[in-house]
Parts: C-alpha cells; sequence; structure tokens
C-alpha cells in the first residue's frame, strides 16, 4: 500500500482532511451573505423619506445602495 506524501497538491491549497467541507462551506457562507445583501437592499429600497431620514440617510444616497448588485 502506498502513502501519500505530506506535500500532494490538494485543492484549492486546503489541507486534504478537510478539503471538500472546507470548499461547501466558504461556497454556503458566500451564498448566505449574497441573500443577506440582497434582502437588506430590497428592504432600503422601501423605506420612506421618514424612515431613510431616522437611519440617517437621504434618498439619493439609499437608492445607490440599493441599486447594487449583491455580490458587491
Amino acid at each position: 500500500m502506498t502513502r501519500l506524501a505530506a506535500s500532494a497538491p490538494t485543492p484549492f491549497g486546503l489541507p486534504a482532511s478537510h478539503g471538500s467541507l472546507t470548499v461547501w462551506t466558504r461556497a454556503a457562507r458566500v451564498l448566505q451573505q449574497w441573500s443577506g445583501r440582497r434582502r437588506s437592499r430590497i428592504a432600503l429600497a422601501r423605506l420612506d423619506d421618514r424612515l431613510l431620514r431616522d437611519a440617517g440617510l437621504d434618498a439619493p444616497t439609499a437608492e445607490a445602495e440599493a441599486a447594487q448588485p449583491f455580490w458587491r
């Protein structure tokens, strides 16, 4: 039986013991972050001027933030 050397390359430079789990975990976290941004920006776009003032924002600033894509 042959053993793999400790210096064997692994996907994305991750340790072999945590390779696939770490990649999937990181992917899930990115998707959760994107989803949260999308929900937050939709909610921001729905706020009226009074609520924007309460949050310390003006309409143009809120519109610019709400218009950004979810990956930024």
